[in-house]
């Protein structure tokens, strides 16, 4: 594991309540840590968002969230 992962282990840390309310209410918002960005793409997947519109509220490109949805969102589990 690299230095950077061991100050800020971003794939385990998730705050589920805050994830929900950005899939009930989506805008952009800064601050997510990777795994809570899968988590909120997966759920506006789930509600038929646009990938555009998904990239735009966590922060990506539409190309991430094109990838992501080819791998079933594996990382966000």
């Amino acid at each position: 594991m690299s230095g950077w992962h061991k100050i800020r282990p971003c794939w385990t840390d998730a705050d589920e309540y805050d994830v929900e309310l950005i899939v009930r209410d989506p805008r952009p918002v800064d601050g997510l840590t990777r795994r809570e960005r899968l988590l909120v793409a997966r759920g506006l997947t789930e509600r038929a968002v646009p990938a555009e519109e998904i990239a735009r509220i966590v922060g990506v490109t539409p190309r991430s969230v094109y990838r992501w949805r080819s791998e079933g969102f594996r990382q966000a589990a």
